[in-house]
């Protein structure tokens, strides 16, 4: 009785020591994972805060060296001394042609294409006669009407709808610099909806211009249509100079006849 009271009190201390040590193992290990856990924070949040401090003083710097750009520029560019002596202030835009290079001249006037055509124009139209001005925009051909209030909302929206658009070529009278007609050259980019629009558009800023557009996408055909229009007109003028002659005529030989 006494050993088995004994055995089962050794047990029991054995088993309670196990649980212990079991216990104290566990929470060594939770605790260096907690510790490690905290480290990786410490490690991130160090990380993230020397990347912040980066980018801080990089957009500081940035902003700094635009600032002393743009002191420098606008110290020693003549045309924002113009501009400022004037009393005029310059805009954002015009800050920006001062600042830095905004433009690049294009190598040649027109597409090789439209080149090609141009050149063949030439040749099959009398150069004693006509004068064939290249890439000419709508609003110097065309002027809004009188009715529309000058500087108005509405004519500024007009304007800049047709100022920014140009005909390939037009025809003026070499004497007289009358505006005869305006020729279009298509290709693929008229079959866009955007260039569709443009095109019916122009035709009814032209249509109610009185300029008479001839367009194609055939460049020969277009040759042979602009030289059968100006034929067309050449005739009507002569006819035209023949009457007037004629009608000059009769009026000195009435004259004449009352003498």
């Amino acid at each position: 009785m006494y050993f088995a009271a004994c055995c089962s009190t050794g047990c029991r201390q054995s088993s309670a020591l196990s649980e212990k040590g079991q216990k104290d193992e566990d929470d060594d290990r939770k605790t260096h994972r907690e510790r490690k856990e905290h480290q990786g924070i410490k490690y991130m949040a160090k990380i993230l805060m020397m990347a912040g401090s980066t980018v801080v003083v990089l957009s500081l710097l940035g902003f700094l060296v635009l600032l002393l750009k743009g002191r420098a520029v606008t110290k020693t560019s003549p045309v924002l001394m113009s501009l400022k002596a004037l009393g005029i202030r310059p805009s954002e835009a015009e800050q920006r042609l001062c600042r830095q290079r905004v433009w690049v001249g294009n190598d040649t006037l027109m597409t090789p294409r439209e080149q090609h055509f141009f050149r063949a124009l030439l040749r099959h139209t009398s150069r004693n006669r006509w004068l064939l001005c290249p890439q000419v925009r709508v609003a110097d051909i065309a002027t809004l009407s009188s009715h529309i209030r000058p500087r108005s909302r509405t004519w500024w929206q007009l304007f800049r709808m047709a100022s920014q658009w140009h005909c390939d070529v037009v025809i003026v009278d070499i004497h007289t610099f009358a505006i005869i007609g305006a020729v279009e050259l298509d290709d693929a980019s008229h079959l866009k909806k955007h260039r569709i629009r443009r095109d019916i558009l122009l035709e009814e800023v032209l249509r109610q211009a009185g300029i008479p557009l001839l367009r194609d996408r055939d460049s020969e055909r277009l040759v042979r249509r602009v030289g059968e229009f100006l034929k067309y007109r050449e005739a009507g003028a002569e006819e035209k100079s023949i009457t007037v002659m004629k009608s000059t005529t009769k009026h000195s030989e009435h004259k004449e006849k009352e003498k």
